[in-house]
């Protein structure tokens, strides 16, 4: 926060792109209370009317994220990478609220070894949490997910709703699962 008061001061040259990294191992030995609340960021934005936020996030709790995660946040790439912890369909049901106007780039890989499968971020719903992200954030050129489950009609959706916008689709097979009634029908 201390930091972000002092970028907003008039007397510093406009920032262009801030990169934060937040990794589970600083946030286990520093609170995370003296992050900047969405005032700083608002004040940081007024004198950097340009500025885009990149975010890499290892092994941060969804909890954390949602804490960290500001609306006034220009956020236009966010990378997310876990040995230990998945990401939750709530961090990116918020990312698709709050950042549809900047967001470009989203990067999710799970390196969890979990012979179970690998976690499905829509928990079931109707509304599978990536499509929306494809649907919502019109600027998103690039959507990379390795070690979550992606339904392959899901994938077609967000290919479709991007079109050749979206310059890099990146899927690992081993993510990409089918319903049984899909699968049947090949």
């Amino acid at each position: 926060a201390e930091m972000a008061r002092v970028l907003a001061d008039n007397n510093h040259v406009p920032l262009h792109r801030l990169s934060l990294l937040v990794h589970s191992v600083s946030i286990m030995h520093k609170s995370l209370d003296s992050m900047p609340e969405d005032e700083n960021w608002k004040a940081l934005t007024r004198n950097s009317a340009n500025l885009r936020v990149y975010i890499m996030a290892f092994d941060v709790k969804s909890d954390d994220m949602l804490r960290i995660l500001k609306p006034s946040i220009p956020l236009e790439r966010i990378h997310f990478d876990s040995y230990i912890t998945c990401v939750s369909g709530a961090v990116v049901d918020l990312i698709t609220r709050q950042y549809d106007k900047f967001l470009t780039h989203f990067i999710l890989m799970n390196d969890v070894i979990d012979m179970s499968g690998f976690p499905d971020l829509s928990d079931n719903r109707n509304e599978d949490p990536l499509v929306l992200l494809a649907w919502r954030c019109k600027r998103l050129s690039l959507l990379a997910v390795h070690g979550y489950t992606v339904w392959a009609h899901n994938l077609i959706a967000i290919a479709r709703l991007r079109g050749s916008n979206l310059k890099v689709l990146e899927v690992t097979e081993e993510s990409i699962d089918f319903d049984q009634g899909e699968l049947a029908d090949q």
